[in-house]
């Protein structure tokens, strides 16, 4: 018995670590998976739930800012807001995040577990528990947003204009195709004269509108809402994103909102006390645009491993397109001298007040282009229909 008892200890550590070692091969990576499978499932059905609660996420910082500027405690504050809540969800919500806080759950994470806050906001609750000044963060976190819901409320202010003008449009040619076409080309039919080539072009839509039109409408319709859901959810979006960006007006208009937004998220999250990789990081999470989330990580990539700005904008291809090069010496000036969240906060500045300038000049851009249009559409239809008729009449005449 003393012999066989030194002989187990060998053998078993040697087997236990044969399968720890294949165990961590197979089993751990699987399971990793599997964690962030369910954790993107659940990011995303709590994501739907919270469609259309901007408002209400926009307001409970907002409000929790006031109180906690006033003196009030956080937990008093999150108790008294869920009180006067009345949307359901967003009441819920505020519920869980109460009781996070009091079981000993820091805000941020709380705040990160309702799958509703961007990780800007994030990033600013979270420095602000760590340093010991949330209610700061807060208020300044509050006055940042309401300085991009303003930016975004004048860029859909301008947009309104062009998308009536258009839908418009549309509704104006399915009218003329569905019912006043086929009635004139019963008429040039009929005068069996030699039609021109834009005559014949205007026939062959009729006569497709005729064949095709309860379906060619509902098609349209349908395309047209297909091709918004793909330019939101797909890849996609990047050809949507660029041919936007490339639109008279309308293109310069969204380079200087993203712009301001750079200038006043990562400022923000500078002033803040956010370290500056991870303030890239999210400013890449909470932009939507293609080319500037792959500029953002590209930015990210190299500071993290120690380049500088002025290194970054030369590496990267394509940047002065994105940044014009008198924001990049900006950006590296304030860099070099220390001041790069006050550079960053000027720069949005700067770039809020050209947008709102856009935003106002955009219509009496716009509006020239569309009238061309529309006068070059109806114009060309008119001619269509009415030189045959002239053709007969005149040869009558003769």
């Amino acid at each position: 018995m003393d012999t066989e008892t030194p002989v187990n200890p060998v053998v078993k550590p040697n087997r236990s670590f044969f399968s720890f070692s294949i165990g961590t091969k197979k089993d751990k990576p699987v399971e990793s998976q599997s964690k962030k499978k369910k954790g993107q499932l659940a990011q995303f059905f709590a994501s739907i739930n919270n469609i259309g609660m901007g408002k209400e996420r926009s307001s409970f910082i907002e409000s929790i800012a006031v109180m906690m500027g006033a003196g009030l405690p956080l937990i008093d504050t999150l108790k008294t807001l869920q009180s006067e809540v009345r949307n359901r969800a967003m009441r819920k919500m505020i519920g869980g995040i109460t009781e996070g806080v009091e079981s000993g759950v820091p805000l941020w994470k709380s705040m990160e577990e309702q799958y509703l806050f961007t990780p800007y906001e994030l990033a600013l609750v979270r420095i602000g528990e760590e340093a010991g000044s949330l209610a700061k963060n807060l208020e300044y976190l509050s006055e940042q947003q309401e300085k991009d819901r303003a930016l975004r409320a004048q860029v859909k202010m301008a947009m309104i204009y062009p998308s009536i003008v258009l839908v418009l449009m549309f509704v104006i040619i399915m009218g003329l195709g569905m019912f006043v076409l086929p009635n004139l080309v019963q008429v040039l039919i009929s005068l069996k004269a030699k039609l021109p080539l834009s005559t014949r072009i205007v026939i062959w839509v009729s006569g497709m509108f005729t064949k095709y039109g309860a379906i060619f409408v509902p098609a349209s319709i349908g395309g047209f809402i297909g091709i918004a859901l793909l330019a939101r959810f797909t890849r996609f979006r990047a050809v949507s994103q660029w041919f936007i960006f490339h639109i008279p007006g309308i293109g310069s208009l969204a380079k200087q909102a993203t712009i301001a937004r750079f200038g006043i998220i990562l400022g923000g999250l500078l002033r803040a006390g956010v370290p500056l990789p991870e303030g890239l990081s999210s400013l890449a999470d909470v932009t939507h645009i293609v080319a500037y989330k792959r500029l953002y990580n590209g930015l990210l990539q190299r500071i993290t491993q120690g380049d500088s700005f002025s290194k970054c904008f030369a590496d990267i291809r394509g940047s002065a397109h994105l940044i014009p090069i008198s924001v990049q010496q900006l950006v590296v000036t304030g860099e070099k001298s220390g001041t790069l969240s006050d550079t960053l906060l000027k720069v949005a500045a700067i770039y809020e007040r050209k947008a709102s300038e856009t935003a106002e000049r955009l219509p009496a851009i716009l509006e020239p282009m569309l009238l061309i249009f529309i006068g070059s559409l109806v114009g060309t239809i008119a001619f269509s229909i009415i030189v045959p008729i002239y053709s007969v009449v005149g040869s009558i005449g003769r």
